[in-house]
């Protein structure tokens, strides 16, 4: 995580030296990007609450799911929504499960993508889904990677 942050620090600080069109593009979509990540623990644990689970317990559940890198974790849900296959309210909801199940979520995995959204949908994927379901794996794998 702390790799991934000073890297990530680095190339903010090299778009605002060299393009400030560039880092004010980058700087919104930071801070979108952390609005988005406190809103997905608390949406989750939001979750947990209304199905009955303590709200201690609840935040905890959700703080575990989203412990390894939860900015990463944030731009990974981002590129999903972004693809059209599911909507934020539908990935929470599967998120919310996943963590009252302590089942690991992996974005960059372009089975684990399938699976969940065939789990969401409750249908068969058509070939354009199969199709955005890997571009998004692939384009979170590289964030894993970077």
């Amino acid at each position: 995580m702390k790799r991934h942050n000073f890297i990530s620090v680095t190339l903010i600080i090299s778009g605002l030296a060299l393009n400030p069109l560039i880092a004010n593009t980058t700087v919104n979509r930071i801070t979108q990007v952390q609005t988005t990540n406190h809103s997905i623990s608390a949406s989750i644990a939001s979750i947990l609450y209304k199905r009955g689970i303590d709200q201690d317990a609840a935040e905890e559940m959700s703080n575990d799911l989203l412990e390894d890198d939860e900015v990463l974790l944030a731009m990974m849900l981002q590129n999903l929504e972004d693809s059209g296959s599911v909507s934020q309210e539908e990935v929470l909801e599967y998120l919310s499960t996943a963590a009252l199940h302590r089942q690991n979520v992996r974005f960059d995995s372009y089975d684990h993508l399938i699976a969940m959204v065939s789990k969401i949908k409750k249908t068969s994927l058509d070939t354009e889904t199969l199709q955005h379901l890997r571009n998004v794996a692939k384009n979170n794998s590289l964030l894993v990677i970077g």
